[in-house]
């Protein structure tokens, strides 16, 4: 009954759909459009930057590192945060490592994420006694209250987060929002690899006819990794919103 009153309805209002697809179909066009000339600035670098710098610098020695959740391991964002944290504690050694990634009910502690992490950061050089493991958080805010309860003293010492660049910003608000009082961040950027990667195209052979690229990295590399910051830094700030809105920064 309700699937037919909805058909009538539509029916009735085809002209107001039309519109409202029309208008919808040109607004996407537009930010598509708007899209592609970005990616061809440095805009989209800076944006991704910003949300990974502009709110974590901190001018302490670090306590306590807090690696946030990402996705599973093996994954970019486990590797890369277990990378950047083991990097640090090399340089405060008496810190200890929180890890912060959420199991399944059930599953136990050494098939966890959360534990693999832990041995992954062993490999690198990290006391085993200074792990501890975080694995009820299933997002950020759930991740600052969780580690709360499980050492209440966290929120008046000196706690460095890493996490990834974009997400680094909301993060340290969140935290700071839980009442930590010393919070800094690493952001874990990704390093660049070799400043040279131009080529003759002539000298590799193949179709001759088609317009060379080796000599243009804008076009095979700048462009897309611009576009995929675009992608990336709009959901980033939108989450930010949306925590904003639930009163969680």
């Amino acid at each position: 009954m309700f699937v037919e009153e909805l058909f009538n309805f539509m029916k009735i209002n085809k002209s107001f759909f039309s519109l409202i697809a029309k208008r919808f179909l040109l607004a996407a066009g537009v930010l598509f459009v708007f899209m592609i000339v970005f990616a061809f600035t440095t805009g989209p670098f800076y944006l991704y930057y910003w949300l990974g710098k502009s709110n974590s610098e901190y001018h302490f020695p670090a306590k306590h590192i807090i690696i946030l959740g990402g996705a599973g391991y093996p994954s970019s964002t486990a590797l890369m945060r277990s990378y950047y944290a083991a990097e640090l504690f090399k340089k405060h050694p008496t810190c200890d490592i929180y890890v912060c990634q959420p199991s399944s009910e059930g599953l136990s502690v050494d098939k966890s994420d959360a534990y693999k992490i832990s041995k992954d950061l062993m490999t690198r050089g990290v006391d085993s006694s200074k792990i501890y493991l975080e694995l009820i958080g299933k997002n950020t805010r759930e991740e600052a209250l969780s580690l709360l309860t499980i050492n209440p003293q966290l929120k008046n010492e000196r706690c460095i987060l890493v996490t990834s660049s974009e997400h680094m910003k909301r993060a340290v608000a969140t935290f700071r929002h839980a009442n930590f009082k010393k919070i800094g961040g690493e952001p874990t950027f990704d390093l660049c690899g070799p400043t040279d990667l131009l080529y003759n195209d002539k000298d590799l052979g193949g179709r001759q006819s088609l317009p060379g690229l080796g000599g243009e990295t804008q076009l095979r590399y700048q462009f897309w990794n611009h576009f995929v910051y675009q992608i990336i830094c709009y959901r980033e700030l939108f989450a930010i919103g949306w925590y904003w809105l639930r009163g969680w920064i």
